[in-house]
């Protein structure tokens, strides 16, 4: 999906603030994730459809006064109606940036990387049996050389432990624990000799400091039918997540709090039905009053956005809105084929699909 990133005062002061926690979560990222694949998927969008959908191409485009971005993809569907391949295209639709390739049983099995300078990269998952996490995964270059190996250890179907290992060489690996519903509890990082680090090429001789070991901690509670778990990584920053589901909603709450001060200083809420899409990003200073926000409501025929930044809320001054109307059209499967996106008479953005379906090649 192409991104709109407004960078409004707010967003400014937030990045600020949030720089050095990004510097600390980059140097662990190869290996703080629960899932190594996290780095190379993205999310797959503007798929909405109803069945018999062999394929659909997707163009979404932002319109500027000076620029015009695109993001062009193609989903592959099996006569099931479960994506085969997810191929990204960059400048050219003759080679693609990006082919991730799942199996039957919707696990991913493969990804290809292609970037200009040649550096591109192939992860292959390796599976035993139906499980969901793999036996191992490997990373190569384009000519199959192995750059790097996970490697998983089960227990009663739950992977315990996670070793990344290069040139036969472990570098770290990760211990999981869990409770007795399976809920995974504690997540240790545990960097060896030969581990990651950061290397000061001051002096005569390098020298190299390692990553410290880190962990992170989880807590479950389940209230009616709402699920929450909180993580714990940082000392002192706790992330809660609150989910609920039924055959009409949708909603994710995500908080991020201080544990000393205990009061919440970022709260996301996400809440999603058939015909609408509500989005609320809130900052609040120690105290718990209420810093700024972002809110968006999108509907079938249109995006009604309002915020007000830090500037604004100490000035007093009222929140801005902004309406960014929809128009869509159709095609004679009743799936959508087009979108364009309007803001005071002007068109920002549109979405374009182009949709090959198993049932037109049974008339044909």
């Amino acid at each position: 999906m192409a991104i709109i990133l407004q960078v409004t005062p707010v967003l400014k002061d937030k990045m600020k603030k949030l720089l050095f926690l990004i510097i600390i979560i980059s140097t662990n990222f190869i290996h703080s994730q629960k899932n190594p694949l996290d780095r190379y998927l993205t999310k797959i969008e503007h798929t909405d459809h109803k069945a018999f959908v062999k394929s659909i191409f997707v163009e979404d485009s932002i319109f500027g006064n000076r620029d015009y971005l695109s993001n062009r993809f193609k989903v592959i569907y099996n006569d099931k109606d479960q994506i085969k391949r997810y191929i990204m295209y960059g400048e050219s639709l003759s080679t693609p940036f990006k082919i991730v390739t799942y199996d039957s049983l919707k696990r991913v099995e493969k990804i290809e990387i292609n970037r200009k300078d040649g550096n591109g990269e192939k992860v292959v998952q390796y599976f035993k049996d139906n499980l969901t996490e793999p036996d191992s995964i490997k990373i190569f270059t384009p000519d199959l050389v192995e750059i790097r190996k996970y490697d998983n250890h089960f227990e009663d179907d739950l992977v315990v432990r996670r070793e990344i290992i290069e040139n036969d060489t472990l570098r770290l690996y990760t211990l999981f624990e869990y409770d007795s519903n399976k809920n995974l509890t504690k997540e240790l990082n545990i960097n060896t000799k030969n581990g990651f680090g950061v290397i000061n090429k001051l002096g005569n001789s390098p020298t190299k400091h390692l990553n410290p070991n880190d962990s992170t901690l989880f807590n479950y509670k389940k209230v009616g039918d709402t699920i929450i778990v909180e993580k714990e990584r940082f000392k002192g920053l706790i992330v809660r997540e609150k989910t609920y589901n039924d055959e009409n909603v949708d909603v994710k709450i995500e908080e991020q709090l201080n544990k000393e001060k205990n009061f919440v200083f970022q709260r996301w809420i996400i809440i999603k039905t058939k015909d609408s899409t509500i989005s609320e990003h809130k900052y609040y200073k120690n105290k718990g009053e209420l810093e700024s926000y972002y809110n968006s409501y999108t509907y079938d025929d249109k995006k009604v956005s309002k915020w007000i930044d830090p500037n604004m809320m100490k000035a007093g001054k009222p929140e801005k809105k902004s309406i960014t109307k929809i128009e869509k059209e159709f095609d004679r499967h009743g799936n959508w084929i087009k979108k364009t996106f309007t803001k005071n008479d002007t068109i920002t953005s549109g979405i374009s699909r182009t949709i090959e379906y198993y049932c037109d090649e049974i008339e044909q």
